[in-house]
């Protein structure tokens, strides 16, 4: 770009000097009319020189902007490292680690120098990256926090709209993809909305092409929140359309419904399974989405097996192997996180980020999960290698682990949870 402004520079000066000196041979009353036209001739040459060489550049600077080349949204090899994002925001409060986040995410589209169409698609895959960890800042017992962030967000898809909608018109043919990855990530957000306040439609996710997607983030976040979407239609049609619900009361919901809605729940229930499955083949090494996807699927697989057994089926589905997966992905991720920044924090008080408390919070809900589906299925209690836990259902409360459990979850994934363990005490009793 230096060299095209500098040879544009030396044709104008040449431009300036031939026009000087055509003026000068005008105003000289002995000038020749062969050294006026020269002159003339010389001048109107270059200033077309000039004209040309603007055109050219420019049609070069557009070709240059349109250019999609070596982004990651083509890239088949590019792999999802959700760890990285958790060592990038070290802070411990809820509102520094939400303002870095989201100022992280906004920053990626206020650069001016980066214009082209690999740096924007660069930019939209970065934050469909990063839409795994949006959860934790909109689905929090403070509602007024979480109001903020949909907003932010909500805001932030519409500016990834614009500038793709600005890139069209400069090149169209290759939008495709980057104007379906948008679009992914707006069908995401709307599902997270749900599920943080009940005011979004989740189903815009079927709109989606997903077939399209060559980047293997892409197709784990299509394929688990698709897979995500259907189980929510389950749930939905066995508790009769009722939200709030906890985990005991969804599962008691099968004894009560009708024939009908439960195979149309099972059908649901297969489309869950089969599309976290997708999701699972494309995660690679990363073992965060390893532990959500192996979660999901354990949930599809256990509502799979209390259905087909209130049909007087016997079922093996292994909902067990892939929620011992997830335990053990969440174990690893979090003592790997835990090593990290102890050989980065050398202060004796060492608290943990608002990440890392996110992510300890979210291997306390599998495994709350696990004692809750065990307890409701009448199944002995064990751990995530499947060996036994406890002799007696009473003898958990009394585990480390219970007792570690915060009283009140500032991630709100837990409480529940504890107040289900505790009525399915009460009535074992």
């Amino acid at each position: 770009m230096r060299k095209r402004k500098i040879w544009l520079n030396i044709i104008s000066v040449g431009i300036v000097i031939i026009c000087s000196a055509g003026v000068g041979a005008l105003m000289k009353a002995d000038s020749s009319n062969e050294l006026m036209i020269a002159v003339v001739s010389l001048g109107v040459a270059l200033i077309a020189l000039y004209i040309s060489l603007r055109t050219f550049y420019s049609i070069d600077e557009v070709n240059a902007i349109s250019r999609m080349d070596g982004n990651v949204m083509e890239n088949s090899r590019y792999r999802p490292n959700i760890l990285r994002a958790v060592f990038r925001f070290p802070q411990i409060g809820f509102t520094e680690t939400s303002e870095a986040l989201m100022s992280f995410m906004e920053d990626l589209f206020n650069n001016k120098d980066k214009q082209s169409g690999a740096h924007l698609a660069d930019s939209v895959q970065e934050v469909a990256d990063m839409m795994v960890l949006v959860p934790f800042f909109i689905q929090t017992s403070n509602q007024k926090n979480s109001s903020v962030h949909l907003h932010r967000v909500s805001d932030l898809i519409a500016t990834m709209k614009r500038r793709v909608e600005n890139f069209k018109e400069i090149s169209d043919g290759s939008c495709k993809l980057l104007d379906e990855t948008v679009n992914l990530i707006d069908s995401v957000f709307s599902y997270q909305k749900m599920t943080a306040n009940g005011k979004s439609d989740p189903s815009k996710l079927l709109e989606i092409r997903g077939s399209i997607f060559i980047n293997p983030v892409s197709c784990i976040l299509y394929n688990n929140y698709l897979g995500l979407y259907f189980l929510q239609r389950a749930t939905a049609i066995l508790c009769n359309y009722q939200t709030g619900l906890s985990l005991k009361q969804q599962i008691e919901h099968v004894a009560i419904c009708s024939s009908e809605n439960k195979s149309l729940a099972l059908i649901y229930a297969d489309k869950a399974s089969i599309s976290f499955r997708k999701a699972k083949e494309h995660i690679g090494d990363d073992n965060i989405w390893r532990a959500f996807v192996c979660f999901n699927i354990a949930r599809a697989e256990y509502m799979r097996r209390i259905l087909e057994k209130s049909f007087g089926k016997q079922s093996d589905t292994p909902w067990e192997e892939s929620i011992n997966e997830s335990i053990r992905c969440w174990i690893t991720t979090n003592q790997i996180i835990a090593e990290h920044f102890n050989t980065i924090i050398e202060t004796e008080a060492k608290s943990l980020s608002w990440l890392q408390q996110a992510l300890i919070s979210q291997e306390n809900k599998v495994r709350l999960s696990k004692v809750v589906f065990q307890m409701m299925s009448q199944k002995p209690l064990t751990d995530h290698n499947d060996n036994p836990w406890v002799k007696n259902y009473a003898d958990i409360i009394e585990t480390p682990f219970f007792k570690s459990l915060p009283e009140n979850d500032p991630q709100n994934r837990t409480n529940s949870l504890i107040r289900n363990i505790y009525d399915l005490l009460k009535e074992d009793k």
